[in-house]
């Protein structure tokens, strides 16, 4: 059997693989995940005047220090969070790269928060607790792929 031929083989079973109901499932909840972080993503970006100028001074002062690369790392854990979930639901094991790109953003911005920014004081426990369940999403998705590209369910 010829290389080219094994590789059919291997492509033509993923195909009829069937994944349960809960893959379906994990999938469609990490893409609602994602877009609940895009939203947040966009009112952090397009903030009006009028809501900075409406939160204590002490908020204020995070979101106009903040230096624009925290935004573009943002941008990346949104945008490769939504890839790589659209990745599962398409059955594309791409979908992993995805997920990797959103951890490495998600560190990013925790690295942030945590070391470079007031927000820990500022904010308290909610600066440490929602970031750290961003990156508990992230390697639990990032695990999801790897799992569901040794059983077939995505190629």
């Amino acid at each position: 059997m010829s290389i080219e031929t094994h590789t059919q083989d291997v492509s033509d079973t993923n195909s009829k693989v069937s994944v349960p109901k809960w893959f379906w499932a994990i999938s469609i909840l990490a893409l609602a995940w994602f877009f609940m972080d895009m939203s947040a993503f966009t009112m952090r970006v397009f903030m009006l005047d009028e809501t900075l100028k409406g939160m204590p001074e002490a908020h204020q002062s995070i979101y106009l220090g903040m230096p624009s690369w925290v935004n573009v790392v943002f941008a990346f854990e949104v945008s490769g969070g939504i890839i790589g979930s659209v990745g599962m639901l398409l059955r594309k094991k791409w979908a992993l790269i995805g997920f990797i790109i959103s951890l490495l953003g998600t560190l990013s911005q925790t690295g942030y928060i945590y070391f470079l920014s007031d927000a820990l004081n500022v904010i308290g426990m909610t600066a440490v607790i929602m970031p750290l369940v961003a990156i508990t999403i992230c390697v639990a998705l990032i695990i999801f792929a790897r799992s569901a590209t040794s059983k077939y369910w995505i190629n």
